[in-house]
């Protein structure tokens, strides 16, 4: 159910993104987007969808969870202090409530090889057991466990010269 709200707000987002709202009637667009995808969301999810289209950004809040992306995105509030987040432009934010979990997307300067050693040291100082760290094809991941929780860090360069830092977090069932 969370990926038909994620798959639904990635694809508005995208619209919204390469669109720009253009001209005067960018409130009006704003406002149309916003209900057409409250309506979407209620209809796929089965509850209460909230959609706000501002400032470059889309949020989406369900029952399930939340989705935030675009130019001016926040870290959860809620976010785990254990899991560090490295400097750069958070481009992308979601919450899932059924499993504790949390994906952040950063964009940053720093190089992939640096942003590995950099995280498995995180890591490691806040108590997580590293148990994966793998480098391919110009990227590397970084994975650990901590109790009832799991981390994945992705590392993969992107346009310009910038690094894409995909960290994910959750509670396990196991």
């Amino acid at each position: 159910m969370f990926k038909k709200v994620t798959s639904i707000a990635m694809f508005l987002a995208l619209f919204l993104l390469i669109s720009g709202f253009g001209g005067c009637g960018k409130k009006a667009a704003e406002k149309t987007a916003e209900e057409a995808t409250e309506r979407a969301l209620e209809s796929s999810t089965g509850g209460q969808a909230d959609v706000d289209i501002s400032d470059n950004t889309v949020t989406v809040n369900t029952n399930a969870g939340s989705y935030q992306v675009g130019g001016n995105v926040d870290l959860p509030s809620d976010f785990p202090d254990d899991v560090y987040v490295v400097d750069g432009t958070i481009t992308a934010a979601i919450t899932s409530v059924e499993n504790k979990g949390y994906t952040v997307s950063i964009e940053t300067t720093q190089s992939v090889n640096d942003l590995k050693t950099l995280y498995e040291q995180k890591l490691a100082d806040e108590g997580w057991t590293v148990n994966l760290t793998m480098t391919y094809e110009g990227g590397a991941s970084v994975g650990g466990e901590k109790g009832n929780r799991i981390v994945s860090i992705g590392i993969n360069p992107s346009e310009e010269g910038k690094t894409t830092v995909v960290v994910t977090t959750s509670e396990t069932n196991y």
